[in-house]
């Protein structure tokens, strides 16, 4: 074949020049429009093509789709070497305007290649060009696949993938919208992956509490189902004696959810150093998100303030899945809600309970991302299962509690992917 926009009349001697115009004045005419098919990938090459006017789309038939390869615009000769070697047709060619081809049978074709073997050395010779741009696009794409896995990808590649040879162009640009694509996602991923980096580290470090305080032991863990997530969990020391702490929930997951989980965590923190009652911290909360919540977005939150030299919990449970509270002595009894979620209605009023954490005491907070965990029978972990697990071995240290509910929730999933974000926090009045 020859290059798009040259005629293929001029690469020859005058007798083939003059043979070729005699075949394709006896020969069968063809005028095709556009997304008609000339010839299809797999069929045996009975026949070569002029095409004297238009152009064809050549694309290749694969499992999973027609991959465009090249557009031939006319004057040329096409499949004049599948018809040369008997060889079935390698793509299939469908027009891309409207275009008028003249069939050359084999036979005709392989007695113009005895009468003019000069024909059948410009059919090599174009073979030769066509197998060196092959070689030259599959060592640049190689190269830029190998440069896309191992997240090194230099843009000049993607210039270079801007110039292919002209027979490639329509599958170079295929490409070159693929690499393009991997690399505004492997962007997108670096900075998912800095988010949630820099949400992990606004996360409060148990370690750091129970290396000051022989008082209190604290556990927590955050999971998010993808790369940042909603669950959040909070604790602070308002005093010399009063540990806050909170647990939440926003509603949906990714990006969103987590500025909006940063923000209730600001929140409950400004508020709780402001304000002594926990009612009151939780309602104003309440209040605030409410307003300009255009994206009508809310958390179940629980929210907390132990005194660690008495034992006297305060807490708001603003819809939350209800905590446990072990006894030292192992009874397990649930704190439940005393509210709706924050968020959703300014009107709405959490009312301040009350409970006792004597030495020894646990509570264990939990995200829905326990409980609503599922199998592949797309069966519930379930209060039951989160209740179950807090009491098998109720001797077991806060952090190798809140491991042992990780452990058990992912037992039971089986393997199912993570739908929500899992959070715990275990805190022990020592």
């Amino acid at each position: 074949m020859t290059q798009p926009g040259a005629n293929p009349f001029e690469l020859l001697d005058g007798a083939t020049r003059d043979a070729i115009r005699s075949l394709v004045a006896s020969a069968r005419k063809l005028d095709l429009q556009p997304g008609e098919t000339l010839v299809r990938q797999g069929d045996q090459s009975d026949s070569a093509f002029f095409l004297d006017e238009g152009a064809v789309q050549v694309f290749a038939e694969t499992a999973y789709g027609a991959a465009p390869l090249a557009i031939l615009e006319a004057p040329r000769l096409i499949g004049e070497i599948g018809a040369l070697a008997g060889l079935p047709r390698t793509a299939s060619m469908t027009a891309a305007t409207p275009v008028r081809l003249y069939e050359i049978g084999r036979v005709e074709l392989l007695e113009l290649g005895r009468q003019s073997p000069e024909l059948l050395l410009k059919a090599l010779e174009q073979l030769g060009r066509q197998l060196g741009a092959v070689n030259e696009a599959l060592g640049l794409y190689s190269n830029a696949l190998a440069a896309l896995e191992q997240r090194k990808f230099d843009s000049r590649i993607l210039e270079d993938l801007g110039n292919p040879p002209p027979a490639l162009a329509t599958f170079a640009a295929a490409f070159r919208r693929f690499a393009t694509e991997i690399v505004r996602k492997r962007r997108r991923e670096d900075e998912m992956a800095s988010a949630a980096l820099i949400q992990q580290s606004l996360l409060p470090k148990d370690a750091a509490i129970n290396r000051r305080r022989s008082d209190v032991e604290i556990a927590a863990r955050m999971r998010p189902a993808r790369e940042v997530g909603g669950d959040f969990y909070d604790f602070f020391m308002l005093d010399d004696d009063r540990l806050a702490f909170a647990i939440g929930d926003v509603c949906g997951k990714g990006t969103p959810a987590s500025l909006f989980a940063s923000i209730v965590v600001t929140l409950l923190r400004t508020l709780g150093r402001d304000r002594q009652d926990v009612g009151e911290i939780v309602n104003r909360a309440n209040a605030l998100l409410c307003e300009e919540n255009d994206a009508a977005m809310f958390a179940t939150v629980f929210f907390g303030v132990l005194d660690l030299r008495t034992g006297a919990l305060r807490y708001a449970n603003c819809g939350h899945v209800p905590p446990a509270h072990v006894s030292s002595a192992g009874a397990l009894t649930r704190l439940l809600s005393t509210g709706a979620a924050l968020g959703i209605d300014a009107s709405c009023v959490a009312r301040m309970a009350e409970a006792q954490l004597e030495p020894g005491d646990r509570l264990i907070l939990v995200t829905d991302g326990v409980t609503e965990a599922m199998n592949a029978a797309k069966e519930e972990f379930g209060e039951s299962g989160f209740v179950q697990t807090v009491q098998a071995e109720p001797a077991l240290a806060p952090a190798a509690l809140m491991s042992r509910v990780f452990t058990a929730v992912d037992d039971f999933a089986q393997g199912e992917e993570q739908a929500d974000d899992i959070g715990c926090l275990v805190i022990e009045r020592k």
